[in-house]
């Protein structure tokens, strides 16, 4: 399907906390964004209702593009995805979603002139992958692995420039690679997964736990126990807490050993991390994370694997689900 310069599609990340969603042109330019709070925790109703509701917003406060140049819809959102089918096969990240018609569900809540656009849903890290290899850090690049450090850890896979979704759309669960075979219980309920340790919850959690376990160790920890986040304890670490440097070394060695089993079995040229927790930056986060492959990995590997942080940051989502809004188009 043939589209002029001058059309654009609306890409919405759907996440634990927020949704984020913008109007991104065929360019790849997002022309605006906006959030507002996804109330996942009230159910898929609720959840699809505030999808629709940011798609009005960012229609109306941009009246100045024609709605006949919009093209469609993409959403990404956590989970195991069916896209062809537009469900919500699982995600431990929404209580109670299995199998949510989250299509359905948005589209029921569209005003009438909306309701024929095409909207195509994706896992959150694979949008996430996609956006940062049309428009970011894996501008150029063929073979990517892409890891969205946020809530949850999502993951996504570019192979020879496209998504690796699996026989049954349920790959790339790269925050569900198991780093410890008798580990912490994660919420998709193996034990031991990344994401059981380098979640944004995860992290606070082992921070807490370190503040009980030794008394005054981190008076600036200890004076925000109460409303602790990863920021908080990055911040803490870069005023030298030691603590605080502690927990992101050992978060940066997770990371670090789930690479070098990606960069084994896939040796993809890049890996890009993204998402809230990968703020931390390079000395505290990115560096030890290289050190730690550099370390594991066989040599070939460690050296063809560019680690890189996210070019698009919180947009690269939006910007993903967009893009494939636009290439996902029918005949």
């Amino acid at each position: 399907m043939s589209r002029s310069s001058s059309s654009y599609s609306i890409g919405v990340d759907l996440g634990g906390t927020q949704i984020k969603a913008g109007l991104v042109l065929s360019t790849g330019e997002v022309v605006d964004s906006l959030s507002k709070p996804s109330q996942a925790n009230d159910g898929a109703s609720i959840v699809s209702g505030n999808i629709a509701s940011v798609i009005h917003q960012l229609i109306r406060t941009n009246s100045h593009l024609l709605l006949e140049d919009l093209v469609g819809i993409g959403i990404g959102t956590p989970g195991l995805i069916i896209p062809d089918r537009g469900i919500v096969h699982f995600s431990p990240n929404f209580d109670g979603w299995h199998d949510i018609p989250l299509v359905d569900l948005v589209r029921q809540k569209l005003d009438a002139q909306l309701t024929h656009l095409p909207i195509h849903i994706e896992n959150d890290g694979n949008a996430m992958a996609y956006g940062e290899l049309r428009q970011g850090a894996g501008v150029g690049m063929k073979d990517v692995i892409c890891l969205t450090l946020g809530t949850g850890v999502g993951g996504g896979i570019i192979l020879d420039g496209q998504i690796f979704h699996g026989s049954r759309y349920v790959g790339a669960e790269l925050g569900h690679t198991t780093i410890f075979g008798d580990g912490r219980l994660c919420g998709c309920g193996n034990y031991g997964c990344l994401e059981a340790y380098v979640g944004r919850d995860q992290i606070v959690e082992r921070t807490r736990a370190k503040i009980i376990k030794s008394a005054s160790c981190s008076p600036i920890l200890e004076a925000q126990m109460d409303s602790l986040t990863p920021k908080i304890i990055a911040e803490a670490a870069a005023k030298g807490d030691e603590l605080a440097i502690e927990i992101f070394t050992e978060t940066a060695r997770y990371i670090g050993i789930a690479l070098t089993s990606f960069a084994h079995i896939l040796n993809p040229q890049m890996a890009i991390i993204g998402g809230g927790v990968s703020s931390a930056g390079e000395k505290l986060l990115f560096e030890p994370i290289r050190a730690e492959v550099r370390k594991r990995a066989m040599d070939t590997n460690a050296e063809s694997l560019q680690i890189v942080s996210a070019k698009l940051g919180n947009q690269a989502g939006l910007v993903g689900a967009a893009m494939l809004a636009q290439q996902n188009q029918p005949s």
